[in-house]
């Protein structure tokens, strides 16, 4: 019943499912409290902080445009 019952509802959220909102959102947090700060620090070294931003940055978006492409293939 309770696979009927989630199978393509969007009302209801699958808590298993690894990338629901609230899950990625976490991610994203550990991902700024864990390495964001450090790998920002490094980079400020060499760079001013908003281009060591925009780096990290082109990073994530790359991640993600990739992690899309492999879900899509």
């Amino acid at each position: 019943m309770s696979v009927k019952l989630l199978d393509n509802n969007p009302n209801i959220a699958d808590l298993s499912d690894q990338f629901r909102q609230t899950k990625l959102g976490e991610q994203f947090c550990d991902l700024y409290d864990n390495e964001w700060t450090d790998a920002l620090d490094a980079l400020q070294s060499r760079f001013e902080e908003r281009h060591a931003i925009s780096i990290l940055l082109d990073i994530v978006m790359v991640y993600v445009y990739l992690t899309f492409l492999s879900f899509n293939l």
